[in-house]
């Protein structure tokens, strides 16, 4: 009896430990836009460690190369997700991999582990075009907030791929920003299909048409109706503002093809508009010019793509899911303008001044 009673006490013992163990945490589960911004951070991370390595071997190329690298590391910073509380055991960081166990528990050798290439300039040039690409697609899905960022992050990065092209004599394989399809970005297909995360691509939407049955009712979001007229408005002003400047400034084709491009993108918000049975008014013959845009006309232009930049930064987070794309590659296509302008590439274009939002039009010119 008394051996019983002692098998009976280990067991009770035994039982208690068991049901006393720690169950192992469960890996969080994230949405398809979290997950976008723990793959950009991740790769933006492993990027810009790339680049420091490239200019650690090229000298002629250390300057861009290194500065690169810090606009990427505060692109991570800004799309990681909130870290959670500190725990006593470590993990890894999100985005990144956590470590193979080392060793085989069947006694099998290892195979060994591959070494990547070293990264030099024209391999860090592929990977960056990739991620301004990757990163323009999942601003079209992420949430509102992540989105603009995205958006930026990924203008910046298509501007350095530009620049970085251009000092190894290389094609970085990205064209006129204006060039650029929004149904591509859309869709995930043309440019971007390379670029697209699983599963693969949403299906293009069609281009805008206008229903027949609209009878005087708008369609869609307030927002997007909103958001489509602002940028009509702006384009509208901007057509005027180069056709201006085209008198006052030497080389006026060039800026007279620049009012025209303005004038395309403000027929295209005007098409989106009819689409959404909320016809814009006509263009006026022309707008108010300030005396400061006639003492420097460049300057003016300089500052009108920048705030133009900003406008549709603030679009992005704006409009609705339908209008996302659009939002997203006429921001691109802004920021790049703006750069091209002399607009200083910071790690994140069209975000200069925080929380921007859409200029106030300025008054029709009498006459």
């Amino acid at each position: 009896m008394r051996l019983v009673g002692l098998f009976l006490a280990v067991l009770l013992v035994v039982g208690v430990g068991v049901g006393m163990t720690p169950a192992e945490p469960q890996a969080p589960v994230h949405t398809a836009a979290e997950q976008a911004q723990l793959d950009a951070e991740g790769r933006y991370r492993a990027l810009a460690d790339d680049a420091r390595e490239a200019a650690a071997a090229d000298p002629a190329l250390a300057g861009s190369l290194l500065s690169l690298a810090d606009d990427l590391a505060a692109q991570a910073d800004a799309v990681a997700l909130p870290r959670p509380a500190a725990s006593s055991s470590p993990s890894a960081a999100p985005g990144v991999p956590s470590a193979p166990p080392t060793g085989d528990p069947t006694g099998a050798a290892s195979a060994p582990a591959a070494v990547p290439a070293p990264a030099d300039a024209a391999r860090v040039l592929g990977l960056l075009r990739d991620s301004a690409l990757r990163s323009l697609g999942d601003a079209v899905v992420a949430e509102p907030g992540p989105a603009r960022v995205l958006a930026s992050a990924g203008a910046g990065q298509w501007r350095h791929a530009v620049l970085l092209g251009a000092a190894l004599g290389a094609d970085p394989g990205l064209p006129s920003a204006d060039a650029v399809p929004i149904g591509d970005l859309a869709g995930s297909t043309g440019l971007f299909a390379a670029a697209a995360p699983a599963p693969a691509a949403r299906p293009a939407p069609s281009a805008p048409f206008v229903p027949d049955d609209c009878a005087g009712t708008p369609r869609g979001p307030e927002a997007d109706r909103k958001a489509l007229l602002g940028a009509k408005t702006a384009e509208d002003q901007a057509r005027f503002g180069y056709e201006v400047a085209a008198a006052l400034l030497p080389d006026p084709p060039a800026l007279l093809a620049r009012s025209s491009l303005h004038g395309a993108v403000a027929d295209d918000a005007a098409r989106r508009l009819a689409a959404l049975c909320a016809p814009a008014a006509p263009a006026p013959a022309g707008f108010a010019i300030g005396p400061g845009f006639r003492a420097d006309p460049a300057a003016a232009l300089r500052e009108l793509e920048r705030e133009h930049a900003g406008l549709y930064a603030g679009l992005i987070p704006a409009v609705g899911p339908d209008t996302r794309a659009w939002a997203v590659g006429s921001f691109n296509a802004a920021a790049q303008r703006s750069l091209d302008a002399g607009t200083p590439l910071e790690a994140f274009p069209g975000l200069e001044d925080g929380a921007a939002g859409t200029p106030a039009p300025q008054e029709p010119a009498d006459g």
